[in-house]
């Protein structure tokens, strides 16, 4: 009896070394399909790039440098990076050469973005060890081994993915070079929330024949502004095309910056810098939501906010305010409609004056009068139609624009405010 006992121990054990064995052969097998696999794909990827046997996509991962570029919206993305290769903030310049807006988009770098396969194939060619869900604030680690200019290019197509726009170059500056031109301020941006997949914004019921509530979300953050200081130096060297040139070129020269965008295409957009104000910049937040310490990237509203910025129409006039952020609406124009001035602020002259100012503007004002109510402050501008008198706001001193019921005959009414005496 002990000695079966004993045989049944010895199988038993000689059992479970043979099932343990192969359990490792079987794992260990798996694990070598894997590593043969991705071996072949990895030659496999290489040898068609060597071959220029890539599709046009895949070629841009090789010309990269030769794609920076001056338009009339440029767009500039611009890396913050410490001495450690960590991209600590990162922002989208938008600059319009058509209004002479600047616009700049803070873009969160403590953000995730999933890379599409198709993309990730490609840049496994460029490093293998690039993960396919990658951090924001580690895309120039990620690239440790080649040179600036093309770690941060390939780290602009992937944010170009993400953002789905084009970028049109990139501008990378030092943690101490921020710090000294850069301040951060808590701002809260509206936005039109854009449902996945559909290319329209989300709204509650809009009646008949109307568009889609064009802003029902907001996201709150630190915004990345222009220190005071570098405000005031930019604004000493506005108009002059002399300083601004030198100050490109001593930009280009300074230790802590660089682009691939050349230092003669940077000057290429003097003109329009000449007619800037930079207490006028607009400051945004990218769409998106925190959760937790992780921010989301709302990929579809971003593209839709991005393009917004870019087909505003009209120039910047009045400083952004807290009120004022969300981006500019495109304007009907009310030049060619009816205007009417009643004076609200009972003193003399007043109507007569601003119906001057605004036919010389090139606005049809046929009629002034007086306005028998309540003395007013503020000026009330009343349209019959949305989207009118927006261009009218400009001319007067924080007004006050409703849609409303106009005098007949009239398009829009403007009663004068005391505010618009001084």
């Amino acid at each position: 009896m002990v000695k079966k006992g004993t045989d049944m121990k010895k199988n038993a054990v000689l059992f479970f070394f043979k099932s343990l064995l192969k359990s490792i052969l079987v794992i260990v097998s798996i694990l070598a399909v894997g590593v043969i696999s991705y071996k072949v794909s990895y030659q496999y990827l290489s040898k068609q790039l060597e071959a220029g046997k890539l599709d046009v996509q895949e070629k841009e991962l090789e010309s990269i440098l030769d794609q920076a570029k001056t338009d009339e919206i440029s767009k500039n993305l611009i890396y913050v990076v410490n001495d450690k290769q960590m991209i600590t903030h990162m922002m989208l310049e938008i600059c319009n050469t058509k209004t002479n807006n600047m616009d700049y988009i803070t873009i969160p770098t403590n953000a995730d973005y999933t890379i599409p396969a198709k993309m990730y194939q490609k840049l496994c060619v460029v490093d293998e060890e690039i993960p396919q869900i990658v951090r924001l604030s580690k895309l120039r680690r990620y690239f440790s081994d080649l040179e600036d200019a093309e770690a941060y290019g390939y780290a602009e197509l992937i944010m170009e993915k993400l953002l789905k726009t084009d970028i049109s170059y990139f501008t990378v500056i030092s943690q101490e070079i921020y710090d000294l031109h850069y301040q951060e301020q808590k701002m809260t941006t509206q936005y039109a929330k854009v449902l996945d997949g559909s290319g329209q914004s989300a709204s509650a019921s809009p009646s008949p024949g109307e568009q889609a509530q064009q802003y029902n979300s907001s996201v709150t953050m630190k915004v990345m502004v222009l220190s005071d200081s570098f405000t005031n130096q930019l604004k000493d060297i506005a108009g002059d095309e002399t300083k601004i040139m030198a100050y490109i070129k001593d930009q280009y020269n300074q230790d802590g910056i660089q682009s691939n965008l050349t230092v003669y295409n940077k000057i290429g957009y003097i003109e329009s810098y000449m007619k800037m104000d930079s207490s006028l910049y607009h400051y945004w937040a990218l769409p998106g939501e925190y959760n937790g310490k992780l921010f989301t990237v709302d990929t579809a509203s971003a593209s839709k906010f991005i393009s917004d910025i870019e087909n505003v129409t009209e120039t910047y006039t009045t400083p952004q305010s807290e009120e004022k952020s969300v981006p500019a609406k495109k304007q009907v124009s009310s030049k060619g409609k009816k205007i009417i001035i009643l004076n609200g602020s009972k003193i003399s002259g007043l109507a007569a004056a601003k119906q001057k100012t605004l036919v010389d503007a090139g606005y049809t004002v046929p009629k002034v009068g007086d306005y028998t109510q309540e003395v007013l402050t503020r000026t009330k501008i009343i349209v019959s139609k949305k989207k009118w008198g927006a261009d009218l706001t400009t001319y007067f001193k924080d007004p006050q624009l409703v849609v409303g019921q106009t005098p007949d005959g009239y398009d829009i009414e403007i009663i004068l405010g005391t505010v618009d005496a001084n």
